[in-house]
């Protein structure tokens, strides 16, 4: 289960960003569906996992055209229609792939405890519930109280930054940061001393993406640093999103957390080789192709260089024929 937010998205691409008060021209621009609870919930789709995602459209054309595109990744939808208009972000990305975004909530922000709370007799059908800060901050809190009552884990995403609660923190059970949102939360930039800090408010487990220098993370009985694939950037907007939504989906079939985040590691950055935030967001096939067939010719090329052969289909990777996981599809009342 995903609650969260949706967005249209207006990306502006640019050769630089532009000084306050100076004019720069684009060389390209280009309209889709977006918001962290969108592209999260979209991403755990591709994952392969079976998703309900709870979020809210304003009453116009762009929430209808935002129904339909979402309803055609395969998930169900739970919507609550609000008076005004859906959200909407406007975000610049610079040649060296760098971005910039601005977010109107627009109804986003009416999402409400109580269109939550109406579900709540169906969340303890999922085994993963996962939420961002594109909603109120009471709405967020409804929610990781109802999945703490029903013992549903809890992927958090505080972003975009706000301060956060202690109670909100001991409700997460992966609370998922990128650098700054880290920086903001712990008040270090010593990413072992940092997640210890938020460990000892309640959190779980604390991970800490990286960009390319992959991710690192700890829990009460360890700690670790993931590596990220080298790749080709053209556009780094929807990396998190990513990253979050194929974690969750790989926790909820039951995978160690290591194993997860080296699969969410790989999805963020073959995110990155498109353009858009959602079209960028890969299926579980496209990683499939893309790496385990690299990590095969490098098992080969390992194994020859010690005087060993590769047997066809003898390496091993990070995908297998897993169990679907417990998340369940329900029907909106």
């Amino acid at each position: 289960m995903v609650v969260g937010s949706s967005n249209v998205d207006t990306v502006i691409y640019l050769d630089r960003f532009s000084s306050p008060g100076e004019t720069v021209y684009a060389t390209g621009k280009k309209v889709s569906c977006g918001g962290k609870g969108a592209n999260q919930a979209v991403a755990a789709a591709r994952a392969g996992a079976e998703v309900t995602f709870i979020t809210a459209f304003g009453d116009d054309d762009e929430g209808r055209s935002l129904e339909r595109r979402l309803a055609d990744e395969g998930m169900t939808l739970s919507v609550a229609w609000k008076q005004g208009d859906t959200g909407q972000a406007f975000i610049e990305v610079d040649r060296r792939s760098e971005n910039r975004i601005a977010v109107v909530g627009g109804a986003n922000m009416l999402l409400s405890p109580k269109d939550v709370e109406s579900m709540s007799d169906v969340v303890s059908e999922f085994d993963v519930m996962v939420l961002q800060n594109e909603i109120p901050s009471d709405t967020d809190a409804a929610a990781l109280g109802i999945a703490r009552k029903r013992n549903v884990k809890t992927v958090y995403n505080p972003a975009p930054f706000r301060p956060l609660d202690d109670d909100v923190l001991g409700m997460s059970d992966y609370l998922v940061m990128n650098k700054s949102e880290f920086q903001s939360l712990s008040g270090t930039d010593d990413v072992e001393k940092g997640c210890e800090m938020l460990l000892s408010k309640g959190v779980g487990t604390a991970i800490v993406t990286l960009g390319k220098d992959g991710c690192f993370y700890k829990d009460g009985h360890r700690s670790g640093t993931v590596p990220a694939p080298s790749i080709e950037t053209i556009d780094t907007s929807g990396a998190g999103d990513t990253f979050v939504g194929y974690l969750a989906a790989s926790l909820s079939e039951g995978r160690p957390l290591e194993d997860s985040i080296r699969l969410a590691v790989k999805a963020a950055s073959l995110s990155c080789t498109k353009r858009g935030a959602m079209d960028g967001i890969p299926r579980i096939d496209e990683l499939r192709v893309r790496y385990v067939t690299t990590d095969a010719r490098t098992n080969s090329r390992r194994r020859s260089e010690r005087g060993f052969k590769c047997r066809p289909g003898g390496s091993r990777t990070a995908f297998g024929n897993h169990p679907r996981g417990a998340i369940s599809p329900i029907r909106s009342a």
